[in-house]
This record gives structure tokens, sequence and C-alpha cells, in this order.
């Protein structure tokens, strides 16, 4: 099969391939809504020095404190590409506790600018529910609560579980649950998106690494091309000594056998540039488009590189 044929045909299916993905990739993420939330701290009130000193109690509401009695932060970060709002959602943001546990007190201690935020839990004392107008881009809300573990277990069972139990089981079995368009799950942990980071990373360095070794496949062609290109004029122009130049003898006999070897040469040589050519093209046209994504997670990397930095410090704050 013709090369120049075979470089036209896996030009254009690499072309479709790669602008298919290219083209899907790029309208998913170009708005993309994401809401991501992580657990500031989750302690109980009754720690374990206070447990061992039968002189001290603390007491809330009039109420001597037990290892009942949780203490829960979290935060809630547009962590999208487009706002949140009234008309995305169509039902409250709910964190659902786990079997034995009810929320008692709730306040936001923090949030952006302008957050109109309303949350409610009386209705249904395992639920804690929050809409809010609008939740712009990077735009947050951090929360304080109370939580009392109330199991339906007798006092010996109950104290078998001790505190470091009772908040790991907690904070591993609250859930959410949501209603808010192209919002597929809410994305639990702080340390979500430096994940997301390490994956664009990761393809960054494999863009990269192809792009320079299809630029090595583009310019030892060219630059074989142009040897040989040399080396084909000289051998067709200059001669041994004591022999005459192919100008002369064309002038004097035109030799039918040296103008064979001279046109079929001429016609290896031309072969030889197209199909370099070709490849050149191909091997440049895959290093543009390899370009092309690697900016485009260049900016990805570091965009998200900021959001977490920015995540980092509000949740350093209620640490």
């Amino acid at each position: 099969m013709n090369m120049n044929l075979i470089y036209w045909i896996l030009g254009i299916i690499v072309t479709i391939i790669v602008g298919y993905f290219g083209i899907k990739y790029t309208f998913k993420y170009k708005t993309r809504t994401r809401l991501l939330f992580f657990e500031n701290s989750c302690f109980s009130l009754f720690k374990s020095v206070v447990k061992e000193l039968d002189e001290l109690e603390i007491k809330y509401k009039g109420k001597t404190v037990t290892e009942n009695l949780i203490i829960y932060k979290g935060t809630f970060f547009n962590s999208g590409n487009i706002d949140i709002d009234k008309n995305l959602i169509y039902g409250p943001v709910k964190l659902i506790l786990p079997d034995d546990y009810e929320w008692k007190k709730v306040k936001i201690i923090d949030q952006s600018e302008d957050v109109n935020l309303e949350y409610e839990f009386e209705k249904k004392p395992n639920e804690l529910q929050f809409s809010w107008d609008i939740l712009k881009e990077n735009e947050f809300f951090t929360f304080d609560s109370v939580i009392e573990y109330k199991p339906e277990k007798s006092p010996k069972e109950e104290s078998q579980l001790g505190i470091s139990n009772i908040t790991e089981n907690l904070s591993k079995k609250i859930t959410f649950s949501q209603r808010i368009t192209n919002l597929k799950s809410i994305d639990i942990g702080k340390f979500i998106l430096s994940s997301l980071s390490e994956y664009k990373f990761a393809i960054f360095g494999f863009l990269l690494v192809l792009i320079v070794t299809l630029l090595f496949a583009i310019f030892p062609n060219i630059y074989t091309y142009n040897i040989d290109t040399d080396k084909l004029m000289k051998d067709s122009i200059l001669l041994e000594p004591g022999e005459v130049t192919i100008a002369d003898s064309l002038a004097d006999s035109f030799d039918e056998n040296l103008q064979k070897i001279l046109t079929s040469e001429k016609e290896k040589n031309k072969k030889l540039k197209g199909i370099l050519v070709n490849a050149s093209l191909f091997f440049g046209g895959l290093a543009l488009v390899s370009l092309f994504f690697l900016l485009f997670f260049t900016n990805s990397y570091f965009k998200d590189k900021r959001l977490d930095k920015w995540i980092k410090q509000i949740d350093d704050k209620y640490i």
C-alpha cells in the first residue's frame, strides 16, 4: 500500500479519535456543577480527662454532659465553575445522621458574603437541611453543631462503645441527600481536590513526554531528507576524478541509460520527500493536539491547587 495513503488514513483516524474525546471532555468540564463538603472537626464534649475526675462536670442546658454529646463542624464549598442557585435546586441539601444520633443545636459560624442561608432540623432530628438563594463559584459556609448520641441499648452496652467509637461512627456513617441539577453527588473530603490535581499532573506529564517524542519524530526525518537530498545532488552532478561530468555526457551523447538513472533517482527522491512531509504533518498534528490538551490540563491543575489552598485556609480556622 502507498505510504502516503497510509499516513493519510492514520491522520484521519487519529484526528477523529482525539477530536471526539477532546470535544467530549471540553463540554463535560466547561460548565460543571460541583459541591464539596468536608468535616472540620468531630469530638466528644466529655473528654477523657474530665471523665477521670469525679469532682468535675460539664453542663449543657442545665443537664450534665456525658460522652453522648458531640461537637460537629462542617463546611460546604462550591468547587464547581457555575453558580448554584434556586433554579438548579429542587430540594434542600440534607445531612442525615446514622441511627441513634440526633441534631440538638446548629449555628452558622462562617460564610461568604451575601449568602442568604436557611437551615432546619426540628422536624426530623436526624436530618439537617440547608437551602440558599445562590451559592456562587468558590463561595462557602461553615456550621457548628451539637449532636446527641441516644442508643437504644443498655447502659452497659453503651459504655463499651467508648468515646472514640461514637465519633468515628458518626464521621463514617453520616450521609447526604440532594436534588441539584447536573450534580451527581456531593464530593466528600477536603483532600479530594488534591487527588484530582495529582491525576491531572500525571496527564500533564504524559502529554509533555508525548509532545517531546513527536517533535523528535518530526525533525530527524526532515534532517535525514535534507542529507539525502544533498547526497543525491552531489552523486548526480560530481563523478570520480578523470571522468566526464553528467552535464558533458548529456550534452555530447544524451546517454539513455544515464538519463534513466537520473530519472529513477529523482522519482525516489520525490517519493521520499512526500513520505517524510506526510509523516511530519502527521506527527506535527498530533503534537499540536497534545499541546492543546497540555495547556488545558495545566490551567485546570493550577486552578485546583488554588482551590485546595483556599479550602485549607478555611479548614485551618476551625480545627
